[in-house]
């Protein structure tokens, strides 16, 4: 039994050894530049239109610590838009008439899991694989309308109310600085021995109903005319020539408060290898 016990043990130690100098060798750094596309969903758009796509950049670094699993550092830069004019198939939309623009800078902490392991130095790699990627972002946006020949910042006027004076009910101030949850699938494709290009689609799931700054319901009008001349006519965007009422037509319902804003990010990466960490030897 002692015997046993004692074979055991030495499988399970040369198992762990030979398990970590396969991570080691498997080992890696990579830096690389993005390009690709920015898509937003919330109550100006809830189906990511592709008449709204606008670009993305980014920067990308990361460290392959296991032969499937990778961790990697993003900075993005995005842009969003939508408008109720261009909802063509929706004439409630077109009525409403809100739009906005918006960028939307970002930095994402994620994992990745390689379907295709590799236990070997960089340069034996499978050619191609698929992975997922998941992790954690923080973000800043700021929503904006044209007024004239002007574009505004909308959340310093509190379109819904935010800053009416004695109003218990309104809603509060949004921050522009929020968290996601971003999570999506890619493929990687190795193109020389220290050379990949990365094909990746990821949702952000946000916390925030404001990407938009659209959200509940119209505010009392009248005070946010004498308020703000500016927030009330940014407030309220339908055509009084057609429709004389204005938000009342509505009931005051000006979005849909239930759900929280998502935005995606469509990126092609090329990334450089490091060659920076070395195999241990073992004696």
């Amino acid at each position: 039994m002692k015997i046993f016990r004692l074979l055991v043990v030495l499988v399970a130690v040369m198992w762990f050894f030979q398990d970590a100098s396969a991570q080691f060798r498997s080992r890696y750094f990579y830096v690389g530049g993005s390009l690709g596309v920015t898509n937003y969903k919330g109550d100006l758009d809830d189906n990511f239109t592709l008449k709204f796509t606008k670009p993305g950049v980014g920067l990308v670094g990361g460290y392959k610590f296991h032969p499937h699993m990778g961790l990697r550092l993003a900075f993005n830069q995005g842009w969003m838009k939508a408008s109720d004019a261009q909802a063509a198939t929706d004439k409630a939309r077109i009525r409403r008439n809100l739009s906005f623009r918006s960028p939307i800078t970002e930095a994402s902490l994620c994992l990745t899991y390689e379907f295709f392991a590799n236990d070997r130095k960089y340069k034996f790699r499978p050619q191609y694989t698929p992975y997922l990627v998941g992790g954690i972002a923080a973000f800043v946006f700021n929503p904006q309308a044209k007024l004239g020949n002007e574009w505004i910042d909308l959340q310093p006027r509190g379109t819904e109310g935010q800053y009416l004076p004695g109003c218990p009910d309104c809603p509060q101030p949004y921050s522009l600085v929020q968290i996601a949850i971003p999570f999506g699938v890619g493929l990687r494709y190795s193109l020389t021995d220290r050379i990949d290009l990365h094909f990746e689609v990821a949702m952000r799931k946000t916390f925030t109903d404001y990407l938009d700054d659209v959200s509940g319901e119209y505010p009392d009008m009248d005070a946010l005319r004498a308020s703000d001349p500016t927030a009330y006519l940014l407030s309220d965007r339908i055509d009084r020539s057609v429709y004389p009422e204005g938000a009342k037509y509505w009931n005051g319902i000006r979005g849909d408060k239930t759900q929280d804003d998502w935005y995606v990010m469509s990126m092609v990466s090329a990334t450089y290898i490091l060659d920076w960490v070395k195999c241990p030897k073992f004696r």
